[in-house]
């Protein structure tokens, strides 16, 4: 191994860092970790991996030590580096060596024979220059999350295509801090209309009740253009649970926004609970099989707690009753 080796992939992997951010986040470079300035340390893995960790520091020279130091863990993972073990590793070591979301750790193939970074990656197989890759985007998704303050939100994340979402998401939280506590309650919107006003308020009145904080998309409009589309994506992304009301009593349709938002929360795997009307028979193929909870909008308050009570102990929202 080259003398600089530890030096040389230490800056190469800051440049690919600022090169993305220039590339889709140039307003804010100026503040993108580890862009302005930071300390490096590298490990050893079984003579076959480096591990470069790189710490995000505010102002000053970047600066680090010329040559890696041996990682001798037991407690590190035994198999290589692969695609399938990559969140194990990224846990290890993000652990084992204190990673803050504005630091990186990145796992990188030792080549023996190379003098630069340009042989170094010539010698690289598919699958190590995927797992680079990969660990770049896993770098730059944490660096965005952390910009935008979510730091702390369990599981939060906004999907691929929706980040243009993030200062809304973040508005959003101001009001409703906690994501594993807000359930958005996908319902038709008549205004007027008793037996849905009824309905609402029981259902936020027994959620209240369990510790659980109900939305609904008009409640607030986040959006500065008033997209409805948009604002509706916001409370979407940025609720853990969800409630869809399946009901016929004020229109004979299987009500299309509440299926495409049920479809959206389920595509992004967030748990979201069927509640149908006995008397709803607007049912469609393609969730005919799946479990639903039934109440009567004929006697809303004397049926709608039980199978909301029971759904919220099945996804461990709250414990025996």
């Amino acid at each position: 191994m080259r003398e600089t080796f530890l030096v040389d992939w230490a800056f190469t992997a800051k440049n690919e860092i600022a090169k993305v951010v220039e590339n889709n986040y140039a307003n804010e470079a100026y503040r993108w970790p580890l862009v302005r300035s930071f300390n490096f340390e590298g490990y050893i893995w079984n003579l076959k991996y480096l591990i470069v960790v790189l710490r995000d520091k505010l102002s000053g020279v970047s600066a680090g030590p010329s040559k890696p130091e041996p990682l001798n863990d037991p407690t590190a993972p035994n198999e290589a580096l692969s695609m399938a073990n990559l969140d194990i590793w990224q846990l290890y070591i993000r652990s084992k060596f204190a990673v803050r979301n504005q630091d990186m750790a990145i796992i990188i193939p030792i080549t023996d024979r190379s003098s630069n970074i340009k042989d170094d990656r010539a010698e690289w197989s598919e699958a190590d220059k995927q797992l680079w890759q990969k660990q770049i985007d896993l770098t730059i998704t944490k660096h965005f999350y952390h910009l935008k303050g979510f730091d702390l939100i369990d599981e939060f994340f906004i999907p691929p295509g929706y980040r243009f979402l993030a200062d809304e998401c973040e508005k959003f939280f101001e009001d409703h801090p906690q994501y594993d506590h807000n359930i958005l309650i996908m319902t038709r919107f008549v205004a007027g209309n008793r037996p849905l006003e009824i309905l609402d308020q029981e259902l936020r009145s027994i959620l209240i009740e369990n510790n659980i904080n109900p939305v609904r998309t008009d409640d607030k409009m986040y959006l500065g253009d008033r997209n409805l589309w948009n604002n509706v994506c916001v409370y979407m992304i940025c609720c853990k649970f969800g409630i869809a009301i399946l009901e016929d009593h004020v229109v004979n349709e299987f009500n299309p926004n509440v299926a495409l938002e049920y479809g959206f929360m389920r595509a992004l795997n967030k748990p979201a609970l069927l509640l149908t009307d006995v008397g709803f028979h607007n049912l469609r193929a393609d969730i005919i099989g799946t479990l639903r909870e039934q109440f009567d909008i004929a006697n809303i308050r004397e049926t709608i707690r039980a199978p909301i009570e029971k759904w919220l102990k099945e996804v461990g929202i709250i414990g025996d009753l």
